[in-house]
């Protein structure tokens, strides 16, 4: 069965904000006639349950980690089936709104292979974002812009990618280097790679995973995306070139 887009949200201890998050993503969802995952990583509350009476796929993961959860989302995806064309990934805490899905697909039906959802670049984030979040994205985007030679204005979590560049891309990072990967090698292998502002709205219920935590915590995770990126680097150079088709 051919799906024209994948809807993935990875969800760790989500059970309060994914129900409501889910409620509103559906509706859209067959507007674009797109299947929906839910990628569990970790989980110990009722999350599976709440996305069970949704009528959603689910993966399931023991391991903690955003990359996990998107990793057994698409699994669900492929066990089900189901080949798509382009995959979305979204936040499973209300984060992204689903109105804004027809902003990422538009380029990508006009030949982008990543469409990232920006926020750093819009004034009225920032509140939401707070200072050092902002700040913390903003300087990963631009690492990812040197490493790839396309600059960046966010490590954008709410994005696009088509299904060629993803099985192209062979990403290996897990945990943390997920987001950034797609970002250094897409360029890299010659993709079409396009920007779009996005609204950052409040999470729904629980707590931030990556910052917010603390500042130890923040920067701890920011030197392991930063050492990933580099390993995605320097990864690709030791690759043959490759172009990608769709």
């Amino acid at each position: 069965m051919i799906a024209p887009l994948a809807i993935i949200l990875p969800a760790c201890n989500e059970e309060a904000a994914l129900g409501p998050v889910l409620d509103e993503l559906l509706p859209h969802a067959r507007q674009h006639g797109a299947v929906i995952a839910v990628g569990l990583n970790d989980c110990t509350d009722r999350s599976r349950a709440v996305a069970e009476s949704r009528g959603v796929l689910i993966g399931e993961t023991p391991t903690r980690g955003y990359g996990q959860g998107c990793i057994v989302g698409i699994e669900a995806v492929r066990a089900a089936g189901i080949a798509p064309a382009a995959y979305i990934f979204m936040a499973a805490d209300g984060a992204n709104d689903p109105a804004e899905l027809p902003s990422l697909i538009a380029p990508w039906r006009n030949g982008a292979q990543l469409v990232l959802g920006q926020r750093t670049g819009v004034p009225g984030n920032w509140p939401q974002l707070g200072l050092a979040r902002a700040a913390f994205n903003v300087a990963l985007g631009m690492w990812a812009g040197i490493l790839s030679g396309t600059m960046y204005r966010d490590l954008g979590p709410f994005r696009l990618i088509d299904a060629a560049l993803f099985a192209a891309i062979h990403s290996q990072e897990t945990t943390w280097g997920w987001t950034i990967e797609p970002q250094v090698i897409a360029p890299r292998l010659g993709a079409l790679t396009v920007e779009i502002s996005v609204i950052e709205r409040p999470r729904i219920a629980g707590e931030q995973k990556v910052t917010g935590v603390s500042l130890a915590h923040t920067l701890r995770i920011g030197r392991e995306i930063i050492r990933a990126a580099w390993r995605c680097r320097i990864r690709e150079l030791s690759r043959l070139p490759r172009t990608i088709s769709r």
